[in-house]
């Protein structure tokens, strides 16, 4: 404990010392002056003496006695915080506030949400004794226990709220009760009541009701009151930008393959949603100005969305950062949104395979490398560049130059190349994987289940075709080959297997692009961190896992080879690899983009040593790239060095969700938020009524009140007492003797 001021301690010390040095001065002496009857009232001073200094004593003691009981009641507030009075009869109060993303909406008076729940609870404040005690705890995700454990100084806590301002994160209501149970475990049992107010509009991107709550309060054994504001039923239409789609998230400018294609996603909410016009506008460095487009909504539409055709005013290899805006409405925080798109002159391939010297060979003798390497580079213009490296010199060097790595010769890798290679996978390399044409049996499948940790079972042994194996004539839907969907029916209607090496549907769930007849997989596609383990009850299921990796692998079931499929023949060939190689880097640039209120794991390197947010503000990340605090605002990140220079950018977000602005009926907030404990609404216009029901004063303030009014009324009665100022019937009785001798001697005191 420590004093408010030490001016305040002064004070106390000098106060106690008053009656000291009043009782000190009042028994100065003065010089005496000797007369006749002087000699008697010596006598019966003396008589007297002890008794008089004993009346003394006794008033200094009460009047030290009242100055010390108005401090210690003045000191009360910081003795209860600091623990050294347990005082019974108090209530703590625990203010739930909802100040997440869907707190910021506005009404029609332009009233933003949180600021009707800061009125609320700080009309709570006011209405509390002076010895009760609050508890802040706010909603915004991550939820925060702002003031805890609860505080008698009011002021403080009011002046705490009114600093609060709506996050952009999304709100976390199951998280701040969580909370609220473990300061009510901690510190209930210093209190005889504890009441718990939620304050929130209950709209649809605050709570949503069909995510049941945990049982929280149904065990609390204190006298707990559990009360919520009645969901708001005021409506707010909302307008929102919940996506922006590019063709490809990795630009290659100038050539023609969708690059500069984007499309902006716009919804709508909450409200009559009647005619309306809207304006997009996309804006960035390292792009020509472009046109606003406009949205005219049709009453009852509800999504939209607009294109954009880029173009470039910068060259060569970087990453440039979008935004796209909206005009404001009941909610701001999610009229923007962000994306990084990466700018590249050239996509740099790794071909693991051996070294071919000599001549050309025959189309029937080409091995699987070198159909790859022509499917790449079909001409000298092409994009992507393909560099062979020999699968047993694999480095460390190779690996960090390039941005995809096709691994055609898997069984000659040695056993640290596997590490190397999910390292690469990690930090947002595309890993394409196909079984060799050379052998029958293959133990280096192992690999992908132990270092890459996919859910594949992949067969040790190939499996013969000897009729041929179609590709079935329904193909699965997939990002992976989106750009070339309309002409995938008739571009593979040709391609015959005769070999493969499938991977085990009945032990794996692999996410499938291309499937042959029968449903196995031609062409697999998965990030590492997801594995296979083992039930007891049906044999091997797939579980996936939070992954850090960036990265993805794709798997191709055959060697592209015509000892093994028609495939490399086939007009499927080369856009089926440059789709894999193009389209599959811009999934893993998709997998960067972040929201507001994580604190994830970014796999970003040891180049990496800060992120910097739109207000310059710094996250320091740690030994995996996760920083040190959630991201509390979107818009566009600089990744920063050691030596503070720019090295990338990161786009974060809002969660689209957390923005929705429905309202939400109060018979279902009431069953949703029961499942937690016993909660009662309360009526806005009779905010206090819990508080009056659980009326209580602090039973030592009163203790303390009636000792200082009898401390003060003895102090009265004893300095009157004291002082002997009696009547003359009072006066006769104690000092008749005294009286009677002086007037036997006629001495008169006046005359004197």
């Amino acid at each position: 404990m420590t004093f408010v001021t030490a001016g305040l301690a002064i004070a106390g010390l000098i106060s106690i010392g008053i009656p000291i040095l009043i009782h000190l001065l009042s028994r100065q002496r003065r010089r005496p002056i000797e007369w006749a009857a002087m000699r008697f009232l010596l006598e019966a001073f003396k008589k007297h003496r002890r008794r008089l200094q004993i009346e003394q004593l006794l008033l200094l003691l009460v009047r030290c006695l009242i100055v010390a009981l108005i401090g210690f009641a003045l000191a009360r507030p910081l003795l209860e915080d600091a623990g050294v009075l347990n005082v019974g009869g108090s209530r703590a109060v625990f203010l739930v506030i909802d100040d997440g993303l869907a707190s910021g909406v506005t009404d029609d008076e332009h009233i933003v949400a949180l600021e009707n729940h800061l009125s609320q609870a700080i009309e709570l404040i006011e209405a509390l004794n002076a010895g009760d005690s609050v508890a802040v705890i706010t909603a915004s995700r991550p939820a925060k226990a702002l003031l805890s454990p609860p505080s008698s100084d009011h002021r403080a806590v009011v002046g705490l709220l009114r600093a609060l301002k709506p996050q952009q994160s999304p709100t976390d209501l199951p998280g701040a009760l969580a909370l609220v149970r473990e300061a009510t475990d901690e510190y209930g049992d210093n209190y005889d009541h504890l009441l718990v107010y939620l304050l929130s509009e209950f709209r649809r991107g605050s709570s949503s009701l069909n995510v049941p709550l945990n049982d929280i309060f149904k065990d609390v054994d204190r006298d707990l009151t559990l009360l919520a504001s009645p969901p708001s039923q005021v409506a707010a239409t909302n307008m929102q930008i919940v996506g922006i789609k590019p063709v490809r998230n990795l630009m290659l400018p100038g050539v023609l393959d969708g690059s500069g294609q984007l499309v902006v996603k716009v919804e709508r909410h909450g409200g009559a949603l009647g005619h309306a016009v809207s304006t997009v506008r996309l804006t960035g460095d390292g792009i020509e100005k472009l046109t606003p487009r406009v949205i005219e909504w049709e009453p009852g539409q509800s999504e939209a969305q607009v294109e954009f055709s880029l173009k470039f005013a910068v060259s060569g290899n970087r990453e440039i950062g979008l935004t796209a805006s909206l005009e404001n409405d009941s909610l701001n925080a999610d009229n923007q949104r962000h994306i990084v798109l990466e700018l590249r002159d050239r996509i740099r391939t790794l071909l693991i395979d051996r070294r071919s010297f000599g001549f050309d060979p025959s189309l029937d003798d080409m091995h699987a490398g070198q159909w790859i390497k022509r499917a790449l580079e079909p001409t000298e213009e092409s994009p992507i560049e393909v560099v062979n490296v020999e699968p047993a010199s694999l480095g460390v060097i190779d690996l960090r130059t390039a941005d995809v790595a096709v691994l055609s010769r898997p069984d000659l890798l040695i056993d640290d190349s596997w590490t190397l290679l999910r390292d690469f996978v990690d930090h947002g390399g595309l890993l394409i994987i196909l079984p060799p044409g050379e052998i029958n049996v293959h133990p280096w499948v192992d690999h992908i289940h132990d270092e890459l940790a996919l859910p594949w079972r992949i067969n040790l042994e190939v499996k013969e075709h000897p009729g041929g194996l179609a590709l079935a004539n329904e193909q699965p839907s997939s990002e992976l080959l989106r750009m070339i969907s309309p002409d995938l029916e008739a571009l593979i209607s040709p391609v015959i297997a005769y070999r493969t090496l499938p991977i085990d549907i009945e032990q794996s769930r692999p996410e499938s692009v291309l499937v042959f007849e029968g449903g196995s997989p031609m062409v697999s596609i998965a990030a590492p961190g997801m594995t296979v383990t083992e039930s007891e009850d049906d044999g091997l299921t797939s579980e996936k896992r939070p992954a850090p990796s960036h990265g993805l692998v794709v798997y191709i079931a055959v060697a592209p080879q015509l000892n093994w499929t028609s495939l490399p023949a086939k007009p499927l060939m080369v856009p089926l690899f440059q789709e894999i190689v193009r389209q599959g880097l811009s999934l893993t640039r998709a997998g960067h983009r972040l929201q507001v209120g994580e604190r994830p794991a970014l796999a970003l390197g040891p180049v990496v040593r800060d992120l910097e947010d739109p207000e310059g503000e710094l996250y320091p990340l740690d030994a995996i790239s996760r920083p040190q605090s959630p991201f509390a605002r979107a818009g566009l990140y600089t990744l920063l060095d050691q030596a503070s220079q720019e090295v990338g950018l990161l786009s974060v977000n809002v969660d689209p969700v957390s923005g929705r602005t429905e309202t939400q009926s109060a018979v279902g907030v009431s069953d949703w938020l029961n499942a937690s404990g016993d909660w009662e609404l309360f009526e806005p216009d009779d905010l206090n009524a819990a508080l009056q029901a659980t009326k209580t004063g602090s039973s030592l303030a009163g203790i303390l009140l009636w000792i200082l009014l009898a401390l003060v009324l003895l102090e009265t009665l004893l300095a009157r007492w004291f002082s002997h100022a009696f009547r003359a019937s009072v006066e006769d009785e104690r000092f008749g003797g005294i009286r009677a001798s002086v007037n036997k001697r006629t001495v008169k005191v006046a005359s004197i």
